[in-house]
């Protein structure tokens, strides 16, 4: 994809947050119609009506590509561009009233997130990257850190619940966060966003979807990052649906955290040898 279609398609995804963002804010901190998916996750009428806006809108300037939401589903195209719309990531952070979350909008081709944009608009931040162009916050260059020792790492997690299976995982994760200089559980896209800005050096999140991680993988990749399944391969490079869970770092750190992640589970001190 050349530089001028992806200028083109990155103006696009940011008229796209602009719609996005005021649908969210003028229902935000509202009563609001709330249904359930057969998960047990909430989805609320402000998601439907974003994503609706947003495949509308996409789907006018961009008729030769396709969409996928996590509402609406879809899959990514093999054949031709598809753009991925989490329409508000953080759902039951905007249910109580809680600023932290996001629209994610990410166009994938060739089995990369070539445009993304993450936009938090009751916390006033938009970060927006497409290849070969860089990555923004509110309009300023972001980079990620030069940390290049565990030590020194600020570790971020997602749900501490789904971190906890498969015994190996927590395991992992319990030993890097304890090599770690400082770990907090800020999960979704605020993880990713922090890495990409530097002020986190790793991310980790399990039970994930195309959607949670295109727009952060494009972000990540674009401030210097890279983003991962726990194999090491990039998250993104196959229509498969998304790995089990991912991994984010400011690159320095990446091989040392996949490692750490894959330490075997220590038997219990009674165990027979």
């Amino acid at each position: 994809m050349d530089q001028a279609t992806l200028a083109a398609a990155r103006a696009t995804a940011l008229q796209a947050a602009d719609a996005a963002d005021a649908i969210a804010l003028a229902r935000f901190g509202s009563p609001l119609r709330v249904d359930t998916k057969p998960g047990g996750t909430p989805v609320t009428e402000a998601d439907t009506a974003i994503e609706r806006e947003l495949g509308g809108l996409i789907g006018e300037a961009h008729p030769e590509h396709t969409t996928m939401g996590e509402e609406g589903g879809g899959g990514l195209a093999a054949d031709r561009p598809t753009w991925v719309i989490d329409p508000i990531d953080g759902t039951k952070n905007f249910l109580r009233g809680v600023p932290v979350f996001a629209t994610l909008i990410a166009l994938v081709a060739g089995g990369e997130a070539v445009v993304g944009v993450v936009s938090a608009p009751a916390l006033g931040e938009r970060t927006e990257g497409a290849a070969g162009l860089g990555g923004r916050r509110n309009g300023v260059d972001v980079a990620v850190s030069g940390v290049a020792d565990l030590a020194d790492a600020h570790v971020s997690l997602g749900d501490i619940d789904r971190l906890q299976q498969p015994a190996r995982l927590w395991a992992g994760v319990s030993s890097l966060t304890a090599r770690a200089w400082h770990a907090r559980a800020f999960g979704d896209f605020w993880s990713h966003g922090m890495v990409a800005a530097g002020s986190c050096d790793v991310a980790i999140e399990r039970e994930i979807e195309v959607w949670d991680v295109a727009a952060p993988a494009c972000l990540v990749a674009e401030a210097g990052g890279r983003v991962t399944d726990l194999a090491g391969t990039p998250v993104l490079a196959s229509a498969a649906p998304a790995p089990n869970a991912v991994v984010a770092t400011n690159g320095l750190l990446h091989d040392a955290v996949l490692s750490e992640l894959a330490q075997p589970v220590a038997p219990p001190p009674d165990a027979p040898a």
